[in-house]
């Protein structure tokens, strides 16, 4: 199964040893983006994946294309252009101090720069069976989200499956209005068979009024034809934090147990549970099972440092089975 994710590409700084940013000059670097999370878990499970992208023509997208392939992910559709990559810094979290992430100007960045004609669409498309397309792609540029809604568009009319990931963020919608951002949501939806998202994505951002969970999600997918939607979440009981997700289908909500979380770095949650999501379905597994071991995933990509999930398929069963009480592997 050949799995092609559209979107950007991130340096991501990681402040050492759990310290805030002004009091460490230590910084680790790593290649990370809701596309390259997602790729990089998929193809640890055993997928051909590739990532439709633009990095800098110089020595730092060479060294992100180098990650790239260090993960499992196929550079062979990468466009090179332009100059720099957006980037964040991260201070882990401890105790009561959570973990912040301060994003530096990707406004600028070669993927939010690079025009929608400068994409071989067809060519990227090729041979590729899943697309995922991350809706942060929607709230960039211009550029960023024509480019979005064509290869959706593509994919869709050659029958490939199409995943969607909301990824709203209101952060980078400062300067786009409620309504604007519903209808860009509004227009990539038609193309899409599996969506990732949560019921205040469809609440909030796309008006819809129903209360009853299941009635909403009826109504949201037949209006738009989704074939899959799943979302995940975490709650707080007893003190404690836990993670735990549901996937509709056919009008039924299939909804997993919740797991406890021991968080070391809680970013690329969500991705890793996108792709346990989507391994389920490519193994037809039932959407029990599907959930999870989507969750396992995600639950021990928390508790591994940096947004990328490495685990194998038997490292989550291996989890699951032992109900994570096994600590030590030998």
């Amino acid at each position: 199964m050949n799995i092609l994710a559209f979107g950007e590409v991130m340096l991501r700084f990681t402040v050492a040893d759990k310290m805030m940013l002004e009091q460490n000059d230590n910084l680790r670097v790593t290649t990370v983006g809701t596309g390259v999370n997602l790729l990089s878990s998929l193809a640890h499970f055993g997928y051909n994946t590739s990532i439709l992208t633009a990095l800098p023509d110089n020595p730092i997208g060479k060294k992100a294309a180098a990650d790239l392939r260090k993960l499992g992910i196929s550079d062979k559709k990468l466009v090179y252009q332009g100059k720099s990559m957006g980037s964040f810094f991260v201070e882990l979290g401890h105790g009561a101090r959570p973990e912040r992430v301060t994003y530096q100007d990707r406004l600028s960045s070669s993927f939010c720069e690079t025009d929608v004609a400068d994409y071989d669409f067809e060519k990227a498309l090729s041979g590729i069976d899943i697309v995922h397309i991350c809706g942060i792609s929607l709230s960039l540029t211009e550029s960023t989200r024509n480019a979005a809604l064509k290869l959706a568009k593509e994919a869709h009319e050659r029958n490939k499956i199409v995943c969607f990931d909301f990824n709203y963020r209101m952060s980078l919608n400062e300067d786009n209005t409620h309504e604007v951002m519903k209808k860009r949501y509004q227009e990539i939806l038609q193309y899409v068979d599996v969506l990732f998202g949560s019921k205040r994505d469809l609440t909030d951002l796309l008006d819809y009024q129903e209360t009853n969970e299941t009635k909403l999600y009826e109504k949201f997918t037949h209006d738009y034809k989704i074939n899959f939607f799943a979302g995940s979440k975490r709650v707080y009981r007893d003190g404690k934090k836990y993670f735990e997700g549901f996937l509709f289908h056919h009008d039924k909500i299939f909804e997993s147990a919740p797991r406890e979380l021991d968080i070391l770095d809680r970013i690329g949650s969500g991705d890793a549970f996108a792709s346990g999501v989507i391994t389920g379905l490519l193994e037809k597994w039932d959407f029990v099972d599907t959930l999870e071991f989507a969750i396992a995933n995600s639950v021990l990509a928390q508790a591994s440092m940096n947004d990328t999930p490495i685990f194998e398929k038997q490292d989550v069963f291996n989890y699951i089975d032992s109900e994570g009480k096994n600590d030590l592997l030998r």
